[in-house]
C-alpha cells in the first residue's frame, strides 16, 4: 500500500492526538508512518457520524491517492468534471466551470466528490493499520502544559502524558484554550447556518429531471438571495454477487446517494441563539424557511427529509498554534476554523497532517522539536489564511443579496456563459483558473523544501558543535570551520 512518509524518524516520540475527525486520523497516520507512537482520543462513542457530501479538490485527492492507490480511492469517489451555476429562484443557468482533464493534470490530482463518512472511515483505517491506538468515548476535560511532557485530564479521572499533544478537536477546541491561555471562546455568530442532507438514489430516481443530476459527474451550485445550495452525487462501495474483489462491477460504481448542502441566513434557518458548530444537530427539513425556489430545487428539498445543522461561528485569526512550552500544537480547524460545508477545510487539515508528519520523520534530537513545530506553523499559516480568504469570498459571491453587486455578477456570468464552451478567454474563466491554481499545492514538497533549506542546515550546525566545529553567525552556517 502507498504510504504517507518514506522514512522513520531516528528519534521516536509519543503523541496524544485530541480529536478523531479527519484531521486527527490524518495526522495520526502520518506520525505513525514516521515511526512515532500515537494515541487518538475521540469523545464520540463510535466511529461514524451524521454526514453529507465532501468535495475533495486535487490538492487533497492526490494525497489520498498516494496513501491508498487510485483504484481503492475510485471505489468511494465520483469524478467532478464541471460546476454549473444556476439562479436559485428561476433555475436559469448562469455559467459553467469546466474542470477539464488537461487542467486537472497540471495540478497532479482530480476533483472528486465523496461522502464525508467514507473519507472519515478511510482515514481511521489508515491510522489504525499504521499502528495508532484509538479510544472512542473519551472526553478530555483539561490539557496541562508540561516540559518535557504535557498531559490531558480525562472525564473518567485518568491523566495521560505524552511528549507532544496535538489538538485536532475542531473549531471548539479545548486544546486551543491551553495554547492561547484563555478560558472563553470569543466566537460570534456569522449570521449563517450550514445544513447537509442526503437523498437516497431510490428516491431521487422517481423524478426524471433529478435523475439527470444524480447521473451527472457535476457539482451544481444554486445562487440566491443571501443563501445558496450546492449538491453532488455520491458513489458508495457495495458488494455484488461476485464478491468484494469485483472492482469492475457496475453495482460497485453506482451513484447511490445525492448529497445536498445549504448555506442559509439564521433568520430563515430556524437556528436557536445558543447553537454553535456541531453537525450532530438533526432537524427536519420542514423547519427551514426556504422562500421562492426553482421548481427543480423545490422538488429536491422535498425529497430531503432531514438535515444536519452546523452554525457558522466567526473568529479572529489564531496567531499561535503552539504553546509556550513547544509541546502542544494545533492542526486542522483547531488551528484555522473553517466555515461549515466549505470545500477546502478538509483539504487544509490533511495538508497540515502531511507537513507535520513529514517534518517529524526527520527528528533526531529533542532540541529539534521547537524548530519543527514553528516550521509547521510557518509553512501552513500563510497557505491556510489565503485559501480560507478565497473560499469565504467565493461563498459570499454565491449568496449576494439583490442590488448592484448581484446585478453586475449576473451580467458578467451571462456574458461569460458561452466562453466556457468555445475556449475564449473571459473574465469569469480567469477567476476560476486563479482558484484552480490553489490545487497544485504539494504539502509534502513544502515540508521537504523547508527541511533541505533550513532543517538540515540546523542539524549540520548541531553536529559541528558535537564534533568540535563552530559557526560565528546564522548566516555563516554554510561555512563551518575548525576550531583554532
Amino acid at each position: 500500500m502507498p504510504t504517507a512518509v518514506s522514512k522513520e524518524a531516528p528519534l521516536k516520540l509519543e503523541f496524544i492526538v485530541v480529536g478523531g475527525g479527519l484531521a486527527g486520523f490524518a495526522v495520526a497516520f502520518t506520525l505513525c508512518k514516521g515511526g512515532h507512537k500515537v494515541r487518538v482520543l475521540e469523545k464520540q462513542a463510535t466511529l461514524g457520524a451524521p454526514s453529507s457530501g465532501l468535495r475533495v479538490p486535487p490538492n487533497m485527492s492526490k494525497i489520498l491517492k498516494k496513501w491508498v492507490g487510485a483504484e481503492e480511492l475510485a471505489k468511494i469517489a465520483c469524478l467532478n468534471v464541471a460546476t454549473p451555476w444556476y439562479d436559485l429562484e428561476t433555475g436559469e443557468l448562469m455559467g459553467n466551470a469546466q474542470w477539464k482533464p488537461a487542467v486537472m493534470a497540471e495540478t497532479g490530482g482530480d476533483f472528486l466528490m465523496m461522502k464525508h463518512e467514507d473519507v472519515h472511515r478511510l482515514l481511521h483505517r489508515l491510522a489504525t493499520e499504521a499502528g495508532a491506538q484509538v479510544e472512542f468515548g473519551v472526553t478530555v476535560q483539561e490539557v496541562q502544559p508540561g516540559d518535557p511532557q504535557p498531559s490531558v485530564v480525562l472525564e473518567d479521572g485518568r491523566t495521560l502524558m505524552a511528549d507532544i499533544i496535538v489538538g485536532a478537536d475542531g473549531p471548539n477546541s479545548i486544546v486551543r484554550k491551553t495554547v492561547l491561555d484563555v478560558d472563553d471562546d470569543e466566537a460570534e455568530p456569522s449570521g449563517y447556518t450550514a445544513f447537509g442532507g442526503i437523498i437516497p438514489a431510490s428516491e431521487i430516481t422517481k423524478d426524471p429531471e433529478l435523475t439527470m443530476l444524480l447521473q451527472s459527474n457535476e457539482w451544481p451550485v444554486w445562487m440566491g438571495n443571501n443563501r445558496c445550495i450546492c449538491a453532488h452525487p455520491v458513489v458508495r462501495k457495495v458488494d455484488c454477487e461476485h464478491g468484494p474483489a469485483c472492482s469492475n462491477c457496475p453495482k460497485q460504481k453506482a451513484k447511490s446517494e445525492y448529497a445536498v448542502q445549504l448555506c442559509w441566513p439564521d433568520e430563515d434557518a430556524g437556528t436557536p441563539p445558543d447553537v454553535k458548530e456541531s453537525w450532530f444537530d438533526v432537524v427536519p427539513t420542514s423547519s427551514v424557511r426556504f422562500g421562492p425556489l426553482s421548481p427543480l430545487v423545490q422538488r429536491m428539498m422535498d425529497m430531503t427529509k432531514f438535515l444536519y445543522r452546523s452554525r457558522w461561528m466567526k473568529r479572529d485569526g489564531i496567531d499561535y498554534w503552539i504553546d509556550e512550552t513547544n509541546r502542544i500544537v494545533l492542526v486542522g480547524e483547531a488551528a484555522h476554523p473553517w466555515f461549515p460545508s466549505g470545500a477546502h477545510g478538509p483539504a487544509m487539515a490533511v495538508e497540515d497532517a502531511v507537513v507535520l508528519g513529514t517534518l517529524f520523520s526527520n527528528l533526531s534530537s529533542e532540541d529539534q522539536i521547537p524548530t519543527f513545530l514553528n516550521a509547521y506553523q510557518e509553512i501552513r499559516e500563510g497557505r491556510t489564511t489565503e485559501v480560507n480568504k478565497n473560499e469565504a469570498s467565493a461563498a459570499a459571491f454565491c449568496r449576494l443579496p439583490p442590488g448592484p453587486a448581484r446585478d453586475a455578477r449576473n451580467a458578467s456570468m451571462r456574458l461569460s456563459r458561452d466562453e466556457w464552451n468555445d475556449g475564449s478567454d473571459g473574465s469569469m474563466k480567469k477567476e476560476f483558473e486563479g482558484i484552480a491554481g490553489l490545487f497544485g499545492y504539494e504539502a509534502e514538497d513544502a515540508a521537504q523544501e523547508w527541511w533541505v533549506t533550513w532543517g538540515r542546515y540546523g542539524q549540520a550546525a548541531r553536529e559541528s558543535v558535537q564534533y568540535g566545529f563552530e559557526t560565528a553567525t546564522v548566516e555563516g552556517m554554510a561555512h563551518l570551520k575548525l576550531d583554532e
